[in-house]
């Protein structure tokens, strides 16, 4: 074939040449790649090409060619936007050819938001697979988003929409695309706004809770008002992690929440949905930043986060560490964290990749204000929400001192461009001395009693594992994705022998007192408590009849163990269930690329929860639960970069409660959430992004057989929820930027007799942020004030089988407000 007098316009104006372009056919059937080079040694406006080839006209018509230009001059110059004219062709038959179709540069990915355009041929080795499509081109990025070096800045051209999302061992697929309700918290919003841990990340999903448990970043996250669990709904990247204890942000790329049933992809999980923190993957090109920050009163923390290759390309590294320090938001309180973490690539081959990464965390914080517990007697009602930088509420040096210790290692293998294999394992040891301080009220007076420690569950083990074997297939002319994989994992815990809960004397809410401290006492050692483990095998296959439809189903099988032990090492009611299954079956139709409607039916099993310290049954986890869920929704992608989701949906679950009486904790009624779910994240224009929703839900316990409790609505959950953060930064600003966050909740009810109730409240958040490129440096300022409206509020309501406080109720004051500012720079 022979093509002549190609000319290259933009604008309609010509413009230079480069060195050299690179002209790629590929063709479909055979997978072969023909790549012809061709060089412009004097930059004409147009010039002759001239290409021999052994492929027919019927061969090419099977293929679409690309255009790859490299020339620095070029650089924000889209490829797509290239017009050429006067394209003859003469080959063999004639016949209208294929068109060529020009393709941008690839697009940052959410694992690499920050990492820099490969410099050499080594560091480009990775090939696309069939799990990881390949999205969107990225529009233009606004002035001053990118360094000479070609870093990507988060400032001035923040990316919150997420193209593909992880669906365990289905592998990676179109967020568009998946028959279930996901919202992704990007790198990009976690570094704008200055989130340090995963609880501060949560916040800004309408459709999650954080129930706080014994103290500071001890906490469970759940979704649409379900009850969430020690295990089973957190996940690092795809494998099961302890999800009661410390997690930083600073070393995530993103969080991605399935909202919903998820037994069937992930094994036994309670409805709460499923929490996947995905960690920062190492750079294509040398990557540095180092922040220092600021949090009111006086915490002063600082970050450098470093990635890149060795120079042949096969083993890449990110580092991240962190430390902070000072007096947080309460007089006399203390932070005190630190984070290194690490992650190694080892490129062997082109089709093969070993990632590595371990982690340490430590966070002590002390001071800040205890729970609140209420409704140890039916007539002792939840008070109006107090200032939390007061004095008093918290004890000075009392708090949670959290270490977890993280190592993992992937194995990722390209048996072909439709096949592949991963195989994973985590093990993390997460040691939680909680000595923090519960204020009980012993009336409606605001008088209460201050106690100092906690008994709960001191010391985590898990060790956990994924393989999955995925690809897609032509059967019949019908195309079929599948997958078959297995996860599981072992979690052991270890208690205290002897109580360390110290009573410190009384106080009221209307003048808070600093008691004089105690002593912790002997725990008497550490015995394993309990072990949990389960083992599950998946299958799926997502079936296209054709463009419009498809149906997706995922099976599995699931091997669940769990005993209790006393302090002799005897044996307290085990429990096994082999061979359980938990269906998912979905209908998709998409009418236009664009638009997904989906109809979602699953059904699911969970192990069953863990009695409460305190209780005459403590540790003794009960039968397995069985779950259902109903979900239809519609998806869609307003604009390459902007999309909207919404879903309806009615789950139910089992519910376990501490009998008052008999002081025996077990399944009291079911549980059913009706509800609606709206999201937006994205681009709303080139110069205002959007990322938040507004969630309604109808919480209520149902076959109680009692009439005071019956049909009542759930303790802790808002009928509305909404939370939405725009960020606005203009071309004409200059590389400054506003940003503005807004977080509601509705009613909560604060008994399960609905005889209390938590007000609605609303709290805003505002920012600023300026850039600016000093010789190739990025440098970012930002600066935010959290809750303006200095609002006084409960950040968490739950019942207290759930946190530690059986027969009663559990409450958290939420944030002031707070200043916090940073200063960021690529090195």
């Amino acid at each position: 074939m022979k093509v002549s007098r190609v000319l290259f316009r933009f604008f309609n104006r010509p413009i230079r040449f480069p060195d050299h372009c690179m002209l790629a056919i590929r063709a479909h059937s055979t997978r072969r790649l023909v790549l012809c080079k061709v060089q412009f040694p004097n930059r004409p406006s147009h010039c002759d090409i001239s290409i021999d080839t052994a492929i027919n006209p019927e061969f090419l018509r099977e293929f679409s060619g690309a255009i790859v230009m490299r020339y620095a001059a070029a650089t924000g110059v889209l490829l797509a936007s290239l017009a050429f004219e006067n394209v003859d062709v003469a080959c063999a038959q004639q016949g209208p050819l294929p068109p060529v179709t020009i393709y941008g540069p690839k697009p940052v990915t959410g694992q690499q938001d920050q990492s820099a355009a490969p410099k050499n041929s080594a560091a480009n080795k990775k090939k696309r697979t069939a799990r990881r499509p390949v999205a969107a081109p990225p529009a233009p990025a606004a002035a001053g988003a990118t360094s000479t070096s070609g870093v990507h800045n988060a400032a001035t051209s923040p990316q919150y929409n997420t193209g593909t999302v992880s669906l365990g061992p289905l592998g990676d697929r179109k967020l568009l695309d998946t028959p279930f309700s996901m919202t992704v918290i990007p790198q990009d919003l976690i570094e704008n706004l200055q989130l340090k841990t995963v609880n501060d990340t949560l916040r800004y999903l309408p459709s999650v809770e954080i129930r706080n448990q014994q103290g500071f970043e001890v906490s469970r996250p759940q979704s649409r008002g379900f009850q969430g669990s020690v295990v089973q709904a957190t996940r690092l990247d795809g494998l099961n992690i302890i999800g009661t204890t410390a997690i930083p942000a600073e070393n995530l790329s993103g969080i991605q929440v399935l909202n919903g049933l998820a037994g069937s992809l992930y094994g036994p999980a309670t409805p709460a949905g499923v929490f996947n923190y995905t960690l920062k993957r190492p750079t294509d090109a040398p990557f540095a930043s180092y922040t220092q920050g600021f949090d009111s009163n006086s915490v002063f923390t600082e970050n450098i986060d470093a990635g890149g290759r060795t120079p042949d390309g096969k083993v890449g590294y990110r580092f991240n560490v962190v430390h902070g320090e000072g007096e947080s938001y309460a007089p006399q309180s203390h932070t005190d964290r630190t984070l290194a973490s690490g992650a190694l690539d080892f490129h062997i081959g082109d089709r093969t990749v070993v990632e590595t990464d371990f982690s340490h965390y430590q966070t002590n914080v002390t001071g800040l204000p205890g729970s609140i517990v209420y409704f140890g007697k039916p007539n002792i009602v939840l008070p109006n929400a107090v200032d939390s930088t007061r004095l008093g509420y918290g004890q000075p040096g009392a708090g949670p001192d959290l270490v977890t210790d993280t190592g993992l290692v992937k194995v990722k293998h390209e048996i072909n461009n439709d096949w592949n294999i991963e195989i994973g394992a985590l093990y993390q040891d997460a040691v939680r001395n909680l000595f923090g301080i519960t204020n009980t009220l012993t009336d409606n007076l605001g008088n209460y009693t201050v106690t100092k420690n906690f008994n709960a569950v001191p010391h985590f083990t898990i060790a956990s594992n994924s393989a999955s074997l995925n690809g897609r297939f032509d059967l019949f002319g019908f195309r079929n994705e599948v997958t078959i994989g297995t996860n599981g994992f072992f979690n052991g815990q270890y208690s205290y022998r002897n109580s360390i809960m110290t009573p410190l004397g009384s106080s009221n809410l209307a003048a808070p007192a600093v008691l004089p401290t105690k002593p912790i006492p002997y725990g008497g050692g550490q015995y394993e408590s309990a072990t949990l483990s389960n083992q599950t095998i998946i299958t799926g296959d997502t079936f296209h009849f054709n463009d419009q439809w498809a149906v997706q189903g995922v099976v599995s099988t699931s091997f669940l163990h769990s005993a209790s032990f006393t302090t002799t090492g005897a044996v307290i009611n085990p429990n096994d269930a082999n061979g359980v299954v938990s269906p998912t079956v979905s209908l998709i139709y998409k009418p236009a690329s664009q638009l997904t409607a989906y109809a979602t039916f699953a059904k699911s099993v969970e192990q069953g929860e863990q009695a409460p310290t305190g209780t005459k049954n403590q540790n003794v986890f009960l039968a397995p639960y069985h779950d259902q869920e109903y979900e239809v929704g519609l998806k869609y992608a307003i604009t390459p970069r902007l999309l909207a989701t919404f879903a309806l949906f009615q789950m139910t679950r089992p519910l376990a409660e501490t009998d008052p009486i008999k002081n025996i904790f077990a399944v009291v009624g079911t549980q059913r959430n009706n509800g609606a779910e709206f999201f937006l994240q994205g681009d709303i224009s080139p110069d205002l992004s959007a990322f938040g929703g507004v969630t309604w839900i109808d919480a209520r316990l149902l076959d109680t057989g009692v009439a005071a409790t019956n049909d009542k609505l759930v303790v802790g959950v808002p009928v509305v929820k909404s939370d939405v953060a725009l960020d606005y930064h203009a071309a004409f600003l200059q590389g400054f930027a506003l940003t503005g966050a807004f977080h509601a909740e509705g009613t909560r009810a604060a008994t399960n007799i609905n005889n209390s109730f938590a007000p609605a409240y609303a709290t805003f958040d505002l920012g600023i942020r300026a850039t600016r490129t000093f010789d190739k440096h990025i440098v970012t300022m930002r600066f935010q004030v959290l809750n303006v409206g200095n609002v006084f509020y409960y950040s968490s309501i739950a019942d207290g089988n759930i946190v530690g406080s059986p027969g009663a109720n559990t409450a958290y004051l939420g944030t002031t407000r707070t200043y916090m500012a940073s200063l960021q720079m690529t090195l």
